[in-house]
């Protein structure tokens, strides 16, 4: 009887410990999935939404009352944008990264739902595929290194203290693509509405 209350006792200040630990959390990893919509180059090339995959880790700098500050890093790539416009000799797709460290503000971060607005810059690729729409090669293939700059918000709504389900839009904004044919634009607008968990600890 004295080992049982020994052992509920250890329990106990096992769980309130840990339930305090996860009270103070400081970091969390952010796991969605989602779809973007990228700006089309005019008449030379359209394209179609591309899966997005989407991972963030972000660490607490500061928190209120009522608000916290976090510092962020989310890494978003996109491995097929299909060409829309028809001709076989374009290229058939582009693929995307984007990593844009930056600042989110987070209203209400313990409560059940919780409303975030991030604002970052980084880093884009964009890679030409090397196969055109007719299946030939494309021997012209281009890759595109330049800076983007990101705008974002959405909710979370929380499920246990160390588990939350997000929802999201982000903006990422870049220079122009290269491409192995002439294109128009000198800006990118990439829109990314996206969804899944966070892990907190």
């Amino acid at each position: 009887m004295r080992l049982m209350t020994i052992c509920s006792a250890m329990v106990m200040a096992f769980t309130v410990g840990v339930e305090q630990a996860v009270a103070q959390t400081r970091y969390d990893v952010g796991l969605v999935l989602g779809a973007t919509g990228t700006g089309d180059e005019g008449a030379a090339l359209a394209f179609d939404r591309a899966t997005t995959y989407q991972a963030t880790f972000a660490w607490r700098v500061w928190r209120g009352s009522k608000a916290a500050v976090s510092l962020e890093v989310p890494f978003l790539a996109s491995p097929a944008f299909t060409v829309a416009t028809p001709g076989g000799s374009l290229p058939k797709e582009y693929a995307a990264l984007y990593l844009t460290p930056g600042v989110r503000l987070t209203v209400h971060p313990d409560g059940l739902v919780s409303v975030f607005g991030s604002v970052g810059g980084g880093y884009a690729r964009y890679s030409e595929s090397k196969e055109r729409v007719n299946g030939s090669p494309n021997p012209n293939q281009r890759d595109t290194n330049t800076g983007a700059l990101q705008f974002g918000g959405g909710l979370d709504v929380r499920a246990l203290r160390w588990l939350a389900f997000r929802g999201e839009v982000r903006d990422v904004n870049t220079s122009a693509r290269n491409f192995s044919i002439v294109t128009p634009h000198n800006h990118v607008h990439n829109v990314v509405v996206s969804g899944g968990f966070v892990l907190r600890f």
